[in-house]
């Protein structure tokens, strides 16, 4: 992935699934990161996601929460982890759930969708700013390759 986008080009969105009321500091600091990569950091609440699907015009949704403490992790138990499953059918949503509480590791529940990953704290904002990167590029790859494999050939005529 190229370090820094052309400026012409449209800047993709990365949304920021607030799990409260204030913004945390690694919000400010990921999002620095992230303009370095071309990517513009969005907070988001819970019920502005089911909207995002529907106007947003990325063919990807990249969206990263972060579980610091147990407050954090009550309200992501309480208003995000019952409706995830509904959240990563639609599979233009890949969900990067950042956190130090392995209790919140929904991997092996969520591994069939392809969409969901957790990643454990504390991670470096360059190198989380990194496979969010990687994670836009593979998906975007993904929707825009041709689904029917390759043309027959006539073989060798002679």
């Amino acid at each position: 992935r190229k370090e820094s986008m052309n400026t012409n080009e449209k800047y993709p969105f990365v949304f920021y699934l607030s799990l409260d009321e204030n913004l945390p500091t690694a919000f400010y600091i990921l999002s620095q990161s992230l303009k370095v990569f071309g990517f513009m950091l969005i907070p988001v609440q819970m019920d502005q996601i089911q909207k995002l699907v529907t106007i947003a015009e990325q063919n990807q949704i990249i969206i990263v929460t972060s579980v610091v403490d147990s407050l954090g992790m009550k309200n992501y138990n309480e208003k995000i982890r019952r409706v995830l499953k509904y959240v990563l059918k639609s599979k233009r949503i890949s969900l990067l759930l950042l956190s130090s509480f392995s209790k919140l590791d929904d991997t092996k529940l969520f591994k069939n969708s392809g969409n969901y990953f957790f990643i454990k704290n504390p991670v470096d904002s360059g190198q989380l700013s990194s496979i969010i990167a990687d994670c836009y590029e593979l998906k975007s790859e993904k929707n825009t390759k041709w689904p029917g494999g390759k043309r027959a050939g006539l073989g060798a005529v002679s």
